[in-house]
This record gives C-alpha cells, sequence and structure tokens, in this order.
C-alpha cells in the first residue's frame, strides 16, 4: 500500500520526524525512546496552549530561520529535518530564496511554515513550487498557495488567546486620544463599575503614554518570532483580575465635538471618558482520519470584551455632525502565533476604533454612563453546513440618570472595524458600533417626553474565499451578517416612533 508523505515546516533549531499526511504532525513530537520526547529531546505537550512555544523554537529570530522536514527513505515515522533560512520572501511576486544547512536540498513540494520576522512580518505559509536556480548556498523557488490542512494534516486545534502587550501596537489618530498603560496588580479590564476620570485623557501615575501630537507613527511592540512576551515579575502571583488588565488596551478619550454643540449647564460642550479594550485571536482547526482532504471544522475570528466610559455633554440649538464617515480615533495592531507543536500558525488583526456625534434639532444632553460587554466577530466552517458568520455580542449599560431636554435626538457612536488575517491572507472583518441615544420630545400640554438608550450594531463580512484552508467556496461578500440591539436606560412620557 503506498503511503503518501508530506513535508512539513518547523521553527529554527527544532529537529522534527516526519509523518504520513494521514498521521498529521501531532506525530513529530511523538516517536523517541524516551516517553514524552522527540527523537531531538524535545518534550512532546500535545495540543500547546495558547502562547506556547517550544523551548528551541525560541531561537527563531529576524533573520528568517525555518526548518523544513524532508521524507526519509524508509515508509518510518523518523525522518530527517532541513533547516533553512528564508533569505528573502516576495509574497507578490510569488518567490523566495532559502538557504537549506550544509548538504542539504530544498525540493518541490516542500512546505514551509515561518513566525513572523522581517522577511514576512505576518508570517508565511507556502509550498515550494519550482526551484529556478542556486548560487552562494542560496536556493531561489517560485512559490505556490499551501494550506492549512497540507500544513496540520490531523489535528484538533481549538484556541482562543488575548493579546499581550508585547504582541500589540498602538497609533492614536485623533488629538485627545491617548494610550494609558495599567500599572501591575490593577484591573482595567474588569467589567466592575468605574467611574470614567474628570480628566479622560489622564495617565495612571507612572505610566506615560504619548498623546497624538506627540505620537510618530506606530509604537511597534511586537516581540522577534518564536519568542513569547516577556513576562512580568509578578507572574503567577498576579490576581486575575490583575492578569486580565495586563492584556486589557486602554485608551482615554476626550475629543472634539463638532460646531454648533455648546456647553451645558453641567459640563463644557464634550464626547470623552474611556475605552478599554481585551482583543483575543480565535483559531480553530480540526480534521480526522479519512479520505478527505478538507476539515471536518475551522474557525478564524477576533473577539473580546470591552468598556466605554460615557461623558456627553453638549447644547445643540440646530443640526451638528461629526460627518458622515466615522472620526479615527486609534489604530491597534495584534499578531499570535498559535503554536500547534512545533508548527507555527499566525493569526493577525487589525482594529480601527472610530467616533461619532450627530444631532439634530433643540436638544440638552448629560449623560455619564458604563457601557461594558464582550463580542466575536469571524468565520467558522463546518463541513456539512459549509461557511458561515462566527458572530455574538453581549452587553449592558448602566450608570447615573441624565439630563435629557427639548425636541430632538442625539447619538455618540464608538466604533471598532476589524480585520483578521491568517498569516499574510486577509480573511474576515466586521464592524462593532456602541451607541448612547438621547430623544426627547417637546410637551403638548402634558409634561415633556425623553429618553435614554444604549444599543450596538454587529457586522460580519466573510472577504475572501478562504482557499488557505484547503476549502474551495464562492466569494461571501454577498453575505453579511448583522446584530442589532437597543435598550431604554431611563425616560419619561411617551415619545414618537423614531
Amino acid at each position: 500500500m503506498a503511503v503518501s508523505w508530506r513535508r512539513i515546516a518547523v521553527p529554527a533549531a527544532a529537529v522534527g520526524v516526519l509523518v504520513p499526511a494521514a498521521l498529521g504532525t501531532h506525530a513529530l513530537l511523538s516517536h523517541s525512546e524516551e516517553p514524552g520526547t522527540s527523537a531531538a529531546g524535545i518534550r512532546a505537550t500535545g495540543p500547546t496552549a495558547p502562547g506556547a512555544v517550544p523551548d528551541d523554537a525560541r531561537a527563531t529570530g529576524p533573520e528568517g530561520t525555518a526548518a523544513v522536514a524532508r521524507p526519509s527513505d524508509a515508509p518510518t515515522r523518523s525522518g530527517n529535518s532541513v533547516s533553512v533560512q528564508l533569505s528573502s520572501y516576495d509574497a507578490q511576486r510569488k518567490q523566495a530564496e532559502l538557504k537549506p544547512s550544509a548538504g542539504k536540498t530544498v525540493r518541490t513540494g516542500d512546505v514551509i511554515a515561518a513566525a513572523p520576522n522581517r522577511h514576512a512580518p505576518s508570517g508565511a505559509l507556502f509550498k515550494v513550487g519550482k526551484v529556478t536556480g542556486s548560487r552562494d548556498g542560496k536556493v531561489r523557488v517560485t512559490t505556490a498557495p499551501a494550506t492549512l490542512s497540507e500544513l496540520l494534516g490531523d489535528q484538533k486545534v481549538d484556541q482562543r488567546a488575548a493579546l499581550q502587550p508585547g504582541e500589540v501596537s498602538v497609533r492614536p489618530l485623533s488629538s485627545g486620544v491617548t494610550v494609558q498603560k495599567p500599572a501591575a496588580g490593577t484591573a482595567a479590564g474588569s467589567d466592575g463599575p468605574a467611574t470614567p476620570s474628570g480628566s479622560p485623557g489622564a495617565t495612571p501615575s507612572g505610566s506615560p503614554s504619548p498623546s497624538a501630537s506627540a505620537s510618530s507613527g506606530v509604537r511597534t511592540q511586537l516581540v522577534p518570532s518564536g519568542t513569547r512576551p516577556a513576562a512580568t515579575s509578578s507572574g503567577s502571583t498576579l490576581s486575575p483580575d490583575a492578569r486580565k488588565a495586563l492584556t486589557t488596551l486602554r485608551l482615554g478619550v476626550n475629543v472634539p465635538l463638532p460646531k454648533g454643540v455648546e456647553a451645558t449647564g453641567k459640563s463644557p460642550a464634550k464626547l470623552a471618558g474611556e475605552v478599554t479594550f481585551r482583543p483575543e485571536l480565535i483559531f480553530q482547526y480540526e480534521k480526522r482520519g479519512g479520505l478527505n482532504l478538507l476539515p471536518q471544522r475551522a474557525a478564524i475570528g477576533l473577539g473580546g470584551s470591552y468598556a466605554y466610559g460615557w461623558q456627553v455633554h453638549g447644547k445643540v440649538r440646530g443640526t451638528a455632525d461629526t460627518g458622515q464617515v466615522a472620526v479615527p480615533l486609534a489604530a491597534v495592531t495584534g499578531r499570535h502565533v498559535f503554536w500547534v507543536g512545533p508548527v507555527p500558525v499566525v493569526v493577525s488583526t487589525e482594529v480601527t476604533f472610530t467616533y461619532r456625534f450627530t444631532a439634530g434639532g433643540r436638544i440638552v444632553l448629560d449623560a455619564d454612563q458604563r457601557t461594558s460587554g464582550s463580542f466575536a466577530v469571524g468565520a467558522k466552517y463546518d463541513r456539512q453546513a459549509g461557511w458561515q458568520a462566527l458572530h455574538e455580542a453581549h452587553q449592558q449599560t448602566k450608570g447615573a440618570a441624565p439630563r435629557v431636554e427639548g425636541a430632538a435626538t442625539a447619538t455618540a457612536r464608538v466604533g471598532a472595524h476589524a480585520q483578521v488575517f491568517l498569516y499574510d491572507t486577509a480573511g474576515v472583518g466586521g464592524d462593532l458600533s456602541v451607541h448612547l441615544t438621547g430623544r426627547a420630545a417637546a410637551s403638548n400640554g402634558s409634561a415633556p417626553a425623553w429618553a435614554l438608550s444604549a444599543g450596538y450594531d454587529l457586522k460580519t463580512e466573510l472577504m475572501l474565499q478562504l482557499k488557505i484552508f484547503g476549502i474551495q467556496i464562492a466569494d461571501l461578500r454577498t453575505t453579511p451578517f448583522a446584530l442589532h440591539d437597543e435598550r431604554k436606560l431611563f425616560g419619561r412620557g411617551k415619545l414618537p416612533a423614531a
């Protein structure tokens, strides 16, 4: 009986074993004389926890070191791994230059997966299409798309990892936006009650943060590929809330409202407060043995918890609008490597926070509220049901009774536009728009009616065919999915229909 073999990439310095394609990469660390270790002495851990990096993989650095396993001449579970360096990589031109270790070769069909490095900032996954030449020990190759099925084989991976501080970079895009770093031991990401600071842009003591005007480009904090973010000195002594705080992004917001919005009797006109966000990257893959090459299940997406400390104060005598297009607050980029044994699966995200304020008529709005919730956007696949949108949203808002007067509607929105990538291939996107709305109606022989409501809109868009999963599907940009919810917080009287 013929046995098919697959070459598979592993991180630098990791010596794996080659397995038949039907066995999957779980066997890469399973063949050794000592139980629990590989032939190279790497301890087998089974499905790795999010963020876990095999010890030998930590050597992977910005020079593009990688390795590709090659089949042995005999159909056994043991084999040789060939260390290579990714000397250059051009995804658009489908070209790469590899430097194999001494005495080794690179051949058509090799599957290479690299953690992020300076040649492939988002990591790389490709097959060697053809060897086109060699010089000075380097081999020039053309690249062809590779799928997760070719890379992972028979595996079950179900992970959701919060981005660590070293995996996130933030760039303020508006004046009045600051990046706040919570001190160790604080619970910035907790869902407990918190009162927006009177100076929402203020930075906690001992945690300097640049303002938008002081920022010069992206504050890149991504660690070298193959290394886990530096652990805090407190380590496991931190409480769960404190550990959560260290993975929570905090933005101080004090942004200008459009012309025509005046101060109220309680406060200068402003949209201010705090935005906290704890991003989590979602990756799922499951394939069992059988003749079908497609996975049984798969998923990719972005989720997390959020909290908005709203301070919305303004008096409008006509119309006010920041614009039909929301104003950007800050751009957040993150990247996480899910290690499946010694194999890196790179998932990245780009999130742009925005705001918008609209009002029409004569209205006075003084509201101090706190909205907290969680959401997830992305795509999930089941062999029987096909691709579907991944969507979930939960939200609650609470605070002191507001002041809403007049005969109009005013709405403040803070949105988050997210895109999620697998290696350097776009996959899915989504929009979360959280809003706070005050409505008032003039009296008609009775007491004036008013209400303050909060809600959200969540939209998911499957942007590409997601062929990287090995699943041929139609373009799904025509099938977006949307969730909407709005709940009255305070009010009096009966308002006319919106």
